[in-house]
């Protein structure tokens, strides 16, 4: 046996691949019998049959090759971590949804501004776990634009809500209102100036 973990390792890609032994062989040329001794461990496939078997199988020539536990930990190691105004616009979000719950607790308005304030909590909401780990995950949420447009939507209706005292909100309201439109719009600033440098 020559490597009995990258035999393993070609024998399960192949079959998550769905593919025979034979249709492999078929990809690369070379014999049905010439996968099977690299799948028993008789004999190795050289680097660039390797290469193509990734390319196959859609991996990494990493993927392939290596140990999956220590892929897994090389992987927790090599994620990035959370930029500094990705952590501060997180806190600007939490103190925002603090600000406008506690106002939507304790301030007596009519419906149609407990009505407003309701939506409002609802977009923070979708912000804050649109950055979160369960959220966006395939880009940078902060550089997406369903969040940014999102947030823009937010920061607009806080501070025009609170500027026009709309639905006559009561004065807790319209400063609580106010106060969160405009720490996301100097948010969005330190978003902006962020994506420029």
């Amino acid at each position: 046996m020559i490597d009995d973990q990258l035999s393993q390792q070609l024998k399960a890609k192949r079959i998550a691949s769905s593919l025979t032994q034979q249709q492999l062989a078929d990809r690369l040329n070379v014999s049905r019998k010439t996968v099977s001794g690299w799948e028993t461990g008789r004999s190795l496939p050289d680097i660039d049959t390797l290469r193509q078997i990734a390319r196959i199988y859609k991996v990494s020539l990493d993927q392939l090759v290596s140990d999956p536990q220590q892929l897994e930990s090389k992987e927790m190691m090599a994620q990035p971590q959370l930029s500094s105004i990705h952590r501060l616009t997180n806190n600007i979000l939490i103190i925002i949804l603090a600000v406008l719950v506690a106002e939507r607790v304790t301030q007596y308005a009519i419906r149609a501004a407990f009505l407003y304030m309701d939506v409002l909590i609802v977009l923070i909401l979708g912000l804050r776990i649109a950055i979160s780990k369960y959220g966006i995950k395939r880009v940078n949420p902060l550089k997406s634009p369903a969040f940014l447009s999102g947030y823009a939507l937010f920061t607009l209706a806080a501070i025009v809500g609170a500027i026009t005292y709309l639905f006559n909100m009561g004065f807790g309201f319209q400063y609580g209102i106010g106060f969160s439109g405009y720490l996301a719009l100097f948010n969005l600033f330190l978003i902006w100036h962020h994506r420029n440098e």
